[in-house]
């Protein structure tokens, strides 16, 4: 880890394309200014590891989902489908009729 010292005003730069600026001091913490490209997502720690989490726990659902192979070689999952209680009727309506229009 490099530790540098900045006063207010003082920049960091990162690759070229981040800028880091001290923008304030205060007792017990430091407000700092992040510059960096749109494309770059910048977030606190502790919202970076719920991200990560949460992207982990449904990966982790997804793994345990059915998947239905079709006929040109693609996977599907339906996820509604799987909570439906068994003995229901189908959702795709008979071909000879229209479906509902909504209310």
């Amino acid at each position: 880890m490099l530790v540098l010292t900045r006063k207010p005003g003082e920049t960091v730069i990162i690759g070229g394309d981040i800028r880091l600026t001290v923008v304030s001091l205060g007792p017990g913490r430091v407000k700092i200014g992040v510059e960096a490209p749109k494309w770059m997502t910048v977030d606190r720690g502790e919202v970076h590891e719920r991200k990560v989490a949460e992207d982990r726990a449904a990966t982790e659902v997804e793994a345990e989902l059915p998947v239905e192979l079709l006929a040109d070689g693609t996977t599907i999952r339906n996820r509604i489908a799987d909570k439906l209680p068994p003995g229901l009727p189908s959702a795709n309506p008979p071909a000879d009729r229209l479906p509902r229009k909504p209310r």
